[in-house]
């Protein structure tokens, strides 16, 4: 999915960056913007909690109806759904509270006729820092059942009283 000069056509990456979003002042979201339909896409999302606590979510090209559902888990627990949801939760049963810290990758099929499915892992320091605190796991699965277009942008609305600091970012790389 990479480099390889092995090849005839050595030099072409697997992956494109699409989109690359920092935040310049806290926020309530993070919203990719407007990035090319690609057939695979690649997400990461870093931020930090500010000002109260942070529940993130995921919706894709603005649609907030009820078009998406999810299953997950978190540190290894029961399984939990959500259908016929607004968003698609990202998981950890409790907020992300103030100056704690979160990283998620997300990978997507995004195929115009097809509902777009949706695996991801995020880690956080919800426990605490330090090396005396094991970071907090989430593994999800989801999808958007939107079967006319494909994905062209992402975001990452902050359901609690906190925001987004400064610095959080959103990352979209894409491949046909």
């Amino acid at each position: 999915l990479g480099f390889d000069n092995d090849e005839a056509d050595s030099g072409t990456n697997f992956w494109q960056e699409l989109k690359s979003v920092s935040l310049s002042s806290a926020a309530d979201s993070m919203d990719s913007g407007t990035f090319t339909a690609k057939k695979y896409l690649w997400v990461q999302i870093e931020y930090t909690a500010t000002g109260g606590n942070v529940v993130n979510s995921v919706t894709f090209n603005s649609d907030s109806g009820s078009n998406y559902a999810r299953r997950g888990s978190d540190n290894g627990g029961t399984d939990a759904t959500d259908t016929s949801a607004s968003k698609i939760s990202s998981g950890l049963n409790s907020d992300i509270n103030s100056g704690e810290s979160a990283f998620f990758n997300m990978f997507i099929i995004n195929k115009s006729d097809k509902e777009k499915l949706v695996i991801a892992e995020l880690i956080s320091t919800e426990a605490g820092t330090g090396a005396g605190n094991a970071p907090d796991r989430a593994e999800f699965v989801g999808k958007w059942t939107n079967t006319s277009s494909q994905i062209t942008s992402i975001q990452v609305p902050d359901l609690s009283s906190g925001q987004y600091n400064t610095g959080s970012s959103i990352k979209v790389w894409g491949s046909d």
